[in-house]
């Protein structure tokens, strides 16, 4: 087994450590009991895997499972209650009918993108300079603006309801992820499913309402166009209807919580890294305006193939090379001190014959590796957003220097997507706006214990002037 780190306290362990001063606490962990060593924090043992060791968890999908850790923090079985969480794959149906079509809906995500900019910054930003205190809650809407489009419709992603929706189901599991585990003395997640099977706390209740109801809006405008028109009737893109078609849905008995479910439970994984990806590229430009004429160069070049209505091709992306250099830093540098938990499915050895028992929670030391010279280059504290140029390694690319989307088989299917999205709006708040802290200094990530949040520090926002 591995070492675990001497404490002082019974029952609290190592959690003050932990939450509090996590990154100098496991520095010390690692530079005493190696590589990988467990600690005692909330009443559980968890284990914690270095540079040296965390490509074997990634490698080995037939040994460790993210989902059975995630779903151990978030309850979804009790959340979404209306669907067998065992019957859906949620990231095979994303990646057969979202993730395979990304030229197909890059017109749709831009022109989304667009709007949402104009919705919740433009109409706010007129001569003078505004100011804007947390940008994270308006990033999240703009980013659900397209993914709201995409997944249940064009016509009842304009209501603000369904964006809210999108938006605000996101955070609200953020909240759970926050809860300090208290009764993880007595049982992993004992808190969590407490508060949401008691209705104390169920953001799924208000959000699935309002889901259904536009469900019905739709399944009901597209059976009768069906009838209509039969074989003429244009179908609608989007995931509604390849999970009506797939699924063979009868129309006179159409289970709408079980649609509505299924819906919230796709949310999360393509609103989350996303917005946060997106809310910490921005803050980062506005942190270091030094590089925003480069980067504004480079996206007039760019915007040069963009067409009359201001859409650009889709292989326009490749050309962002500067831009998609600093989202890759940005998600580099996103301040997780642990991440990508992992659940261990059968007792398991590591190459350096330590082993683990089944049902154990592993973590991934990712600040060992993100901080490591021989793996990220030179100075690999430091925020150098055209680090990634000489190398040519895209946003999205996955290694054993960079994790942010896991590794493996089991590699986030969205992470194309995702990136593409944030370079899309980067690209449009380039172009349009000069952003800069009003502190003048570079704002840090929020943390909670080892894991980081966007920073929600106050940033100024200016019209760029026409030349």
């Amino acid at each position: 087994m591995p070492p675990l780190v001497r404490y002082k306290i019974p029952i609290i362990g190592h959690t003050y450590s932990y939450t509090f001063n996590s990154e100098e606490f496991l520095k010390q962990c690692k530079k005493e009991y190696g590589d990988i060593f467990s600690i005692y924090v909330w009443g559980q043992v968890r284990t914690i895997v270095g540079k040296e060791y965390s490509q074997e968890i990634l490698s080995r999908d037939d040994a460790f499972n993210f989902g059975k850790a995630f779903f151990e923090i978030i309850p979804y079985d009790l959340l979404l209650k209306h669907i067998d969480m065992g019957l859906v794959n949620m990231p095979k149906l994303l990646k057969d009918h979202i993730f395979c079509k990304l030229n197909f809906y890059s017109e749709r995500m831009q022109k989304c993108l667009h709007s949402a900019t104009q919705k919740y910054i433009d109409i706010n930003v007129h001569d003078d300079p505004k100011v804007f205190n947390n940008m994270y809650p308006l990033i999240n809407k703009i980013i659900s603006t397209p993914v709201a489009n995409i997944f249940i419709g064009e016509e009842e992603s304009k209501y603000d309801e369904v964006v809210t929706t999108f938006a605000e189901f996101t955070s609200d599991l953020s909240t759970l992820i926050k809860i300090p585990p208290f009764l993880n003395f007595f049982y992993p997640g004992l808190l969590n499913r407490i508060l949401v099977s008691s209705g104390l706390y169920n953001p799924a209740i208000k959000h699935r309402n309002i889901l259904i109801k536009h469900i019905k809006n739709q399944v009901c405008k597209r059976l009768k166009g069906k009838a209509k028109y039969g074989d003429s009737w244009k179908r609608p893109d989007d995931l509604l209807q390849d999970i009506i078609e797939q699924e063979n849905i009868d129309f006179n008995n159409v289970n709408y919580p079980s649609l509505a479910d299924k819906m919230l439970l796709f949310l999360f994984a393509s609103i989350h890294t996303t917005s946060n990806g997106c809310a910490n590229a921005f803050m980062d430009l506005a942190s270091h305006p030094q590089y925003i004429q480069e980067l504004y160069e480079e996206q007039l070049e760019v915007h040069k193939e963009a067409d009359e209505n201001g859409v650009l091709p889709f292989e326009a992306l490749d050309n962002m090379k500067k831009l998609d250099s600093f989202i890759r830093e940005s998600l580099r540098l996103a301040g997780h001190i642990l991440a990508l938990d992992h659940s261990v499915l059968k007792d398991y050895t590591f190459s350096n014959g330590l082993q683990l028992p089944k049902d154990h929670i592993v973590k991934i030391y990712v600040d060992d590796i993100y901080q490591d010279e021989l793996l990220q280059g030179p100075s690999p504290k430091s925020f150098e957003p055209f680090r990634h140029l000489d190398i040519n390694v895209p946003a999205s690319k996955i290694g054993k220097n960079f994790m942010l989307f896991g590794g493996g088989k089991h590699a986030c299917p969205g992470r194309h997507f995702a990136i593409n999205e944030i370079k899309f709006f980067m690209h449009n708040i380039i172009l349009k706006y000069n952003i800069y802290t009003e502190s003048g200094k570079i704002e840090g990530r929020k943390m909670y214990g080892p894991t980081a949040y966007p920073s929600s520090g106050v940033v100024i926002i200016e019209k760029r002037r026409a030349k």
